[in-house]
């Protein structure tokens, strides 16, 4: 392939931009403005701090307030992880870029937060009740109120739904205002105890210790996912080729990055902005005799990868002037 031939794949209109389509629509990145690459130098540090400030805060309510706060310790965690993730993948430009592809539990985050939540607010403003265990004593515990009950099953119930069913563009902002709007009519007008009433007369208290509980179950092995297990599979992007890693151990495989085609895909809104933050698929499509077409679901800030890469393209191609 010629040099007018690598130009024209990483600018196939020929007029100095990038298209990278996502279904019908395309994203343009000017050759010469900053991307986001350039402008993401502060990122561990701003989580190096914010994991700081989270640990400490923590770390005095628990010495002084004779309280243990399970959401800031997590977030303690998490943003040391988030710290981890951000150096194995940062890469200078003569070095390429890394990027990985996370599992479904990825989007899962918003659940063990709640549990998490509803265990705070329940140690500080439930209600302080007792429980007999069979024909024992009776237990003092800390319950929530019916209605943080309700809302956390509504969490629980929004995120399976919207990771599990593809609702494209408006139509899932739709559906997810719908919902909110849904019920915090029933809450002004105090209608779930209605609504509780016709499922069997619900009325849901539960205690400080399961919130706990479920959130430690789901916020381990997300931890262990996102920022282990999914890290031993990922692409290295380089100037002159393209390396995948299926396992760490089990080998990889090797393309040459002139010609190669790639795709970001969001095909459910919800999924990929608000609970991804931004992240999406990509498809790759690699050049030659032998063409493969490689997915990469979930990849965390897709946006940020494609403007890296486009920066290790236009180094290729002033070192090929």
């Amino acid at each position: 392939m010629s040099e007018n031939d690598d130009s024209q794949a990483g600018d196939p209109a020929g007029d100095g931009h990038v298209h990278t389509e996502t279904g019908r629509a395309t994203t343009r990145i000017a050759g010469g403005a900053p991307s986001r690459a350039q402008r993401g130098g502060r990122t561990p540090a701003v989580l190096g701090v914010a994991a700081l400030v989270a640990g400490s805060a923590w770390l005095l309510w628990w010495l002084f307030g004779k309280f243990f706060s399970v959401t800031l310790f997590a977030g303690a965690l998490s943003s040391v992880g988030m710290m981890w993730y951000t150096y194995m993948r940062r890469r200078s430009p003569a070095d390429g870029i890394i990027f990985y592809s996370h599992n479904q539990i990825l989007y899962y985050w918003p659940i063990w937060l709640g549990s998490f939540v509803m265990s705070d607010l329940t140690g500080l403003f439930g209600q302080e009740g007792r429980v007999r265990i069979g024909a024992g004593e009776e237990v003092p515990t800390m319950l929530s109120t019916p209605g943080m009950g309700l809302f956390f099953l509504v969490v629980i119930a929004l995120v399976i739904f919207f990771t599990s069913v593809n609702i494209r563009g408006v139509w899932a902002v739709v559906l997810a205002v719908s919902v909110v709007a849904a019920g915090l009519l029933l809450s002004v007008f105090d209608w779930w105890g209605h609504v509780m009433a016709y499922l069997g007369g619900l009325t849901l208290y539960v205690n400080r210790d399961f919130y706990s509980a479920m959130g430690t179950v789901l916020f381990v092995p997300w931890f262990l996912v996102v920022f282990l297990f999914d890290m031993r599979r990922y692409f290295h992007f380089m100037p002159a080729q393209i390396k995948m890693v299926n396992e760490i151990g089990e080998g990889e495989k090797s393309f040459d990055s002139m010609g190669v085609v790639m795709e970001k895909q969001r095909d459910n809104f919800v999924q990929h902005m608000a609970l991804g933050f931004g992240s999406g698929d990509l498809v790759i499509t690699t050049s030659g005799g032998q063409r493969d077409i490689i997915t990469f679901p979930n990849v965390l800030r897709i946006d940020r990868v494609l403007d890296e890469i486009q920066a290790i393209r236009e180094r290729r191609g002033r070192d090929l002037i």
